[in-house]
């Protein structure tokens, strides 16, 4: 499994969907995980944080999007990110639908 982690876009916002510690649980069940560079800054993880962890850390979004079985976010994605998401990959997060 594919999971892609994206940098939060929305002002202000400085949660993360997935910290390095998670990350670390993910990978020792087999899962793949793909972090945005910066993903994590507004939380006080770094790109190492997360390439310690287990994680591949990448500049390219639309590449982390169409790739990902798992879209982990904390705001809905943007309908830019959501025409690049693969066809079939199940997002997690906050995605407010009102």
């Amino acid at each position: 499994m594919k999971i892609a982690l994206l940098r939060e876009t929305l002002p202000g916002e400085a949660r993360v969907a997935l910290v390095p510690e998670s990350i670390r649980k993910l990978v020792t069940l087999k899962a793949t995980v793909s972090v945005e560079s910066g993903a994590g800054i507004q939380a006080g993880a770094s790109d190492a944080d997360y390439e310690a962890a287990g994680a591949s850390v990448s500049t390219d979004r639309a590449s982390l999007l169409s790739s990902a079985d798992v879209l982990a976010v904390v705001n809905r994605p943007s309908p830019e990110d959501i025409e690049n998401l693969k066809q079939g990959a199940v997002v997690l997060g906050f995605l407010r639908p009102l």
